[in-house]
């Protein structure tokens, strides 16, 4: 390494030819963008694709392998020093994941799907460019990267050994739809949420949209609207029925409501209470 800290690059060679065994005083994260290659790690060779991401700890003896020396093989290759790496993880005790893994269970491999690569490959190629940028604050913005694709290759290894991460995030859901169906009279903002689950709100935006197909906003609206709907069948007076779950005017309450029902809140009461000065929902077809 030439630079104290890191180093990335993009390698492409018409001619690849393999390379003797080595090894490095830093970390290597080696990511392989077109052509076959294998890497033979501590004596272990293993078949590379366009997908794959190695990370090899530093001491640790490796070479890149190729059987047709005619081919071309591109690569990007980001190197870390160990203090560097040191620093980054008194930050964050999740971080550095991969690495761990590496260093003390050798695995040094790991394979991504077709839906996952797209993401690490923008991460790296995002590192190149503030890399390669003179803008203002170019050394805090590549600080930023770095810490970005490491713990984004650690968030996406540690969820596949640890598939109960999924459960636990389909359970926090339900307590939260849970939740909203008994409080829709009260504050059902994010940041209560967010107090009363002990969860960032981006966090339960995120997983709540991921899991329900709707926005956390959209979904209690609905639920409110669905309330509201009950309370007025039974003859309650508009009037109080929105006010008490959460609508503060009624002009958007009436809005929403219409845009639900495709009735304003008064000719679905009528409906529901058989109003003769309403027309009967048959009567068209009577």
């Amino acid at each position: 390494m030439m630079k104290d800290n890191y180093e990335i690059y993009y390698y492409s060679d018409s001619h690849f030819q393999s390379v003797s065994p080595h090894k490095h005083d830093y970390y290597e994260f080696y990511f392989p963008a077109a052509g076959k290659i294998d890497m033979e790690i501590t004596g272990t060779r293993t078949p590379l694709s366009n997908r794959s991401v190695v990370i090899i700890p530093p001491g640790t003896l490796h070479r890149a392998i190729t059987e047709n020396s005619d081919k071309s093989y591109c690569r990007y290759v980001f190197w870390i020093s160990k203090s560097y790496f040191n620093q980054l993880a008194k930050d964050s005790e999740n971080f550095g994941y991969i690495v761990r893994l590496a260093s003390e269970q050798q695995r040094f491999i790991h394979h991504f799907k077709e839906n996952e690569y797209p993401l690490i490959q923008a991460k790296v190629l995002r590192l190149i460019e503030e890399d390669k940028s003179e803008q203002y604050a170019g050394n805090d913005f590549v600080r930023i990267c770095i810490y970005d694709l490491i713990l984004t290759l650690d968030r996406l290894v540690y969820e596949r050994d640890h598939p109960h991460t999924e459960k636990k995030q389909t359970d926090l859901v339900q307590q939260i739809m849970e939740y909203i169906e008994g409080n829709l009279d009260e504050d059902l903002s994010l940041e209560q949420l967010s107090d009363h689950f002990f969860v960032s709100k981006y966090h339960i935006a995120h997983i709540f949209k991921e899991r329900t197909g709707f926005g956390i906003h959209q979904y209690i609206q609905k639920k409110r609207l669905e309330r509201c709907a009950n309370e007025i069948k039974t003859g309650r007076a508009v009037s109080r029925v929105f006010r008490e779950y959460g609508f503060t005017d009624y002009s958007s309450f009436y809005r929403a409501f219409r845009k639900e029902y495709h009735l304003s809140p008064s000719e679905f009461q009528a409906v529901y209470l058989h109003d003769p000065a309403f027309p009967s929902a048959n009567s068209e077809n009577g």
